[in-house]
């Protein structure tokens, strides 16, 4: 190593007066430094310095001085967020299963109704996401399993350019639990004693076999099955699922530990995956999950004859201003405020201006107050409005890569799309006594109340009641009287 080079690695004074290497000053933030360190302070350290953001290769375009980095960082165009929440769905009957591969199969799905319920218009929802998850291959849903989930992957599935599986139309059931029961049926038929009924009963006991499967044991046992009906109102509005969101934790294993899935049922698991700006992350997660979905049985306070057919609902949680709609287009739930009373009147005469042809400062102003999921139903009104809410409200809007598959198991960032972002801060809560339930309960048309025809005939009459009270008033004063007398005797 030189003189020169090993002089200027470990160089730390301003006023050094080293003769090969002289001292100069840095453009950006005048600090002294050798020459040959400069490009390097200039690219790895300067703080005045311009450089790229910390995100550029994630497709941030910006290019600022190095110490407000950490100011630009929380509200990064590639700064983004996927939510993992999610939520679970059990089957209403074991036969729903295979009711739901033939929908899905067929691309039969249910509509979902403005009109209806936030949990019916979920459960509709959920019910096409689990359909269409069996549009796939079987042997593209068992690739797709993880440990957490080894009965069935999470919805929505993963599309896999290179599955050169066979065609999903087989209407024929071929899911896990049934290969099972066959394979355990065909091998209890193998079996030499495979009707035996004290082997059935307790295999641990020493007792004579029966011989061979010519004995119809089946008809000496007596089984009782309780057969699995569907509810009238689950039938009624065409449901495979339960209305009711189950809430599991995330790390739960999805297996034999759950009562449903023990009991020969399957549990369901759907994860979000909406990409939100990291700086709304949390207001994603109180408007779409935490304060809607998980207490959606708060919101929807149902009858107690629900599962008769009885459609009334209330709420005992509610916006305290207008009232949430879902759009299942986007997944997501959004607050509508009631319209202010004072408008301007229209007085008929014909305006050049409409939505689309406002100059770009209303659009900027409009920004400051609509949430991004507004604008992001703006930009779909029209290519204009789209190209215009782009525009004009940049600050919305995020970055998110391309991925396109290279080879099989190989994939390659080819580019990036802007986006607006669907998130929208939660509303205003309040909770009130649902009192409209309660005069429903006593006039419901499903309410079947227990008639007693007989006469009510008291426990004990009313002479003996007094009688029975008197002696035992009377017998505790005596005892009282004994013991004073007692205590009056031993003094």
């Amino acid at each position: 190593m030189s003189t020169h080079e090993s002089h200027c690695s470990y160089c730390i004074n301003i006023n050094c007066s080293f003769k090969n290497c002289l001292l100069v000053k840095c453009n950006h933030c005048h600090i002294p430094l050798h020459p040959c360190k400069l490009e390097e302070h200039i690219e790895e350290v300067c703080r005045r310095a311009p450089t790229k953001c910390t995100n550029h290769l994630n497709g941030c375009p910006i290019i600022l001085i190095r110490e407000k980095i950490a100011g630009h960082l929380p509200n990064c165009v590639a700064s983004i967020v996927v939510c993992s929440r999610d939520r679970c769905r059990k089957l209403n009957t074991k036969a729903c299963k295979l009711q739901l591969k033939h929908l899905g199969r067929k691309n039969e799905f249910l509509p979902v109704d403005e009109e209806d319920d936030l949990d019916i218009q979920l459960a509709c929802y959920d019910q096409n996401l689990i359909a269409e998850s069996y549009h796939f291959s079987r042997s593209n849903r068992v690739q797709q399993r993880d440990p957490i989930h080894p009965a069935h992957p999470l919805i929505p599935l993963r599309n896999m350019p290179y599955d050169m599986t066979t065609s999903p139309y087989n209407l024929d059931d071929s899911s896990e639990d049934e290969q099972r029961e066959k394979r355990e049926k065909l091998k209890k038929s193998r079996m030499v004693f495979a009707n035996c009924y004290m082997c059935q009963i307790d295999p641990s006991v020493q007792h004579l076999h029966t011989l061979g499967n010519g004995a119809d044991i089946e008809k000496l046992k007596k089984r009782r099955m309780t057969p699995q009906v569907m509810d009238q109102f689950h039938e009624k509005l065409n449901l495979k699922v339960s209305i009711v969101v189950e809430n599991a934790p995330e790390s739960t294993l999805k297996s034999e530990n759950i009562r449903e899935i023990k009991k020969g049922g399957t549990f369901y698991t759907l994860k979000c995956l909406k990409t939100v700006r990291r700086s709304e992350y949390g207001d994603h997660c109180l408007s779409q999950h935490t304060q809607s979905i998980d207490q959606m049985n708060e919101m929807i306070l149902r009858c107690p004859n629900w599962t008769r057919g009885c459609q009334f609902s209330s709420h005992r949680v509610r916006p305290k201003t207008g009232k949430l709609k879902y759009h299942p287009r986007t997944a997501t739930l959004s607050h509508q405020p009631v319209p202010d009373a004072q408008f301007v009147q229209d007085d008929g005469s014909p305006s050049d201006r409409t939505l689309e042809n406002l100059p770009l400062w209303c659009y900027e102003l409009l920004a400051m107050y609509l949430p991004s999921s507004s604008l992001y139903n703006l930009s779909l009104s029209s290519r204009k409005l789209r190209e215009v809410v782009f525009i004009g409200c940049n600050k919305r809007c995020y970055i998110e890569s391309v991925w396109h598959p290279l080879k099989k198991g190989s994939w390659i960032q080819k580019d990036f799309v802007w986006k607006i972002s669907s998130t929208e801060p939660p509303p205003a809560l309040e909770w009130a006594v649902p009192v409209d339930l309660s005069h429903h309960i006593s006039q419901c048309s499903y309410f079947d109340g227990v008639v007693y025809e007989e006469k009510l005939i008291p426990v004990f009459p009313r002479n003996l009641e007094n009688d029975i009270w008197n002696g035992f008033t009377n017998e505790l004063s005596e005892k009282s009287i004994r013991a004073e007398i007692q205590d009056i005797l031993d003094e």
